[in-house]
């Protein structure tokens, strides 16, 4: 069956009105490999793993011309674990309570609400990454035009956007970068948005605006303010928890691509400094020069804990796409500075990736991660060192196919 026809047949499960579409596309990406992890003390393991080289998917989208220059949009796109035949899971509602184990913290009293000593946190437990197949990497539905586009659904947040984008392995397979991520940081579990958003609400400007682009985004995290009772109201300390506010300027001209991003997601902060607010400032750029392209990033994470904690990053990473030919070999170097603490890391990663067709290729990567200190916190793939301060290595050799 042809793709146009499947792709069809696909969309009128999701709408009855399937054929009044402009274009309805289906899309996905198939990426599995054989990887091998090791650690210092720990031993190593040979796995089929997924993801390598691009990040296995499934989606459905489409446009619907209404004329004007007037466009509605829509992106169904969800995650496939290619080596077992799972899916992912998702998020809620940018809060641990959207799965997995989480933290509520109550006041007891009226507004005003009393001082922190009052606060009671209780922690629970709900399922996460069960539920089998779902559409957690993008899901929204928009308009766009001459005005630009605006998104609302679940999608990257502008932070992690740029991130990606301008690092030579992608945040994917043993050579990812760990830039964004909260690793080793105080209170780094409570934080649901280093990655997507959900609830959200985005506006990107149109292209050829002189090189000047703008990804904002705004995401709820549906808690309510408080609750009413017979003595007033009892204010709500988790109201803004998941609250998102993202947003990313850049220019594109010539052989640069310069950008800043910005995350501030809020997390009520307890007497006992569980948790707190989450906010990440990137600053990237990717060069071309003919048949390299140089990358830099420098990212800041912060949560906002009591001072001395370790709950702020400074991340660097220097990295280079090389093409020769049909092949382009990527190499990279990170630097995991973690403040208050001597736990620190850094990575080196180096990998060809041979492009059979525009839609087939064959890679292999190599990454070293050196963990500093008595940090077992940076590892590569799924193996942890066991030494403190030890090494881990890894290596992906797989194969990526896209339709």
């Amino acid at each position: 069956m042809k793709k146009s026809l499947l792709a069809l047949a696909v969309a009128g499960a999701f709408s009855g009105a399937a054929f009044a579409q402009s274009s309805v596309t289906l899309f996905g990406l198939v990426d599995t490999g054989i990887s091998y992890y090791a650690g210092d003390g720990n031993g190593h393991i040979w796995a089929m793993s997924n993801s390598g080289l691009n990040s296995s998917r499934f989606g459905v989208r489409g446009t619907e011309d209404l004329g004007g220059g007037l466009k509605a949009n829509f992106w169904l796109e969800g995650s496939v674990n290619t080596d077992n035949g799972t899916g992912a899971g998702s998020n809620t509602n940018n809060q641990a309570s959207g799965g997995g184990a989480s933290s509520t913290c109550t006041v007891a009293g009226a507004t005003p609400a009393p001082p922190a000593t009052a606060v009671t946190c209780t922690s629970t437990t709900s399922p996460n990454g069960t539920q089998g197949f779902t559409f957690n990497r993008r899901m929204f539905v928009g308009l766009s035009g001459g005005f630009g586009e605006l998104r609302l659904g679940r999608n990257y947040t502008p932070l992690f956007w740029q991130i990606t984008n301008n690092d030579p392995f992608g945040t994917n397979g043993v050579g990812d970068t760990k830039i964004y991520a909260l690793t080793g940081l105080t209170g780094a579990s409570v934080v649901q948005t280093t990655v997507r958003a959900s609830n959200a609400i985005e506006y990107l400007t149109p292209p050829g605006i002189g090189g000047v682009y703008f990804h904002g985004m705004y995401a709820l995290g549906e808690n309510p303010s408080g609750s009413g009772s017979a003595t007033g109201l009892t204010s709500n300390p988790n109201s803004k928890d998941g609250n998102t506010v993202g947003a990313r300027l850049g220019y594109a001209g010539g052989p640069v691509d310069i950008s800043i991003a910005y995350n501030d997601t809020s997390y009520f902060k307890t007497p006992t400094n569980t948790q707190g607010t989450f906010t990440g400032v990137a600053i990237s750029t990717t060069l071309t020069f003919g048949n390299f392209k140089p990358m830099a990033q420098y990212v800041r994470n912060k949560i906002d804990l009591a001072s001395g904690a370790a709950n702020e990053s400074d991340n660097w990473m220097l990295g280079m796409v090389m093409t020769f030919g049909a092949t382009d070999l990527r190499v990279s170097y990170n630097k995991y500075n973690i403040k208050n603490s001597s736990n620190d890391g850094q990575q080196f990663a180096i990998g060809p990736v041979y492009n059979m067709s525009r839609r087939t290729a064959l890679y292999a990567t190599y990454a070293l991660m050196d963990n500093q200190g008595t940090n077992t916190n940076f590892v590569t793939g799924g193996r942890p060192a066991f030494t403190a301060g030890g090494k881990t290595t890894g290596i992906d050799m797989g194969i990526r196919h896209s339709f």
